[in-house]
């Protein structure tokens, strides 16, 4: 007869389902609410890999150039950390490196040696455009969780029909 031989104890919880979807759907709503064609997404998956893909890598040359988009993909990269950490969820791998990002983006001695000082200014910024989008965050984590996987369209979709809500019970 076999021998079964117990699990080890996993030292790190599995993400729950509505925790992963709710942190996939902050970048994504993030990525969204930009704008930018660096920050375009193809779709959002609870599948392995990477849970928001992008149309575009960023561009460093594009980045040095536009400080609003630097700032925008570094926010975005941001977005599913600083979303786990206002939700009390332990630290989550980003799919982008903000800090790398960040850093290669940067040209001048000076900014660089601020990168901890820019990176605490985004992730402000990040948390709080991450509060004003709680609801198209929540709505698109629904679909997520729904379905497993959304593209772009869906996501605009869940999106304004969430902006859609707001506005309906605000007037």
């Amino acid at each position: 007869m076999p021998r079964l031989t117990p699990f080890p104890a996993s030292t790190t919880a599995l993400p729950d389902l509505h925790d992963a979807a709710t942190l996939a759907a902050a970048e994504a709503v993030l990525a969204q609410l930009s704008g930018r064609a660096p920050l375009r997404i193809e779709s959002v998956s609870l599948a392995d890999g990477p849970a928001v893909r992008y149309a575009l890598a960023p561009d460093l040359q594009a980045m040095r150039a536009n400080r609003g988009l630097m700032e925008d993909v570094v926010m975005t990269a941001l977005a599913a950390p600083m979303a786990a950490g206002m939700l009390g969820l332990p630290p989550v791998a980003p799919g982008r490196d903000a800090r790398a990002l960040l850093d290669a983006a940067l040209t001048e001695p000076e900014e660089r040696e601020a990168v901890d000082a820019y990176l605490t200014v985004l992730s402000a910024r990040t948390r709080t455009s991450l509060r004003r989008a709680w609801a198209e965050i929540g709505v698109v984590a629904a679909g997520l969780r729904e379905h497993g996987v959304l593209d772009l369209q869906d996501v605009q979709h869940r999106m304004a029909c969430a902006q859609g809500i707001r506005g309906t019970l605000l007037n």
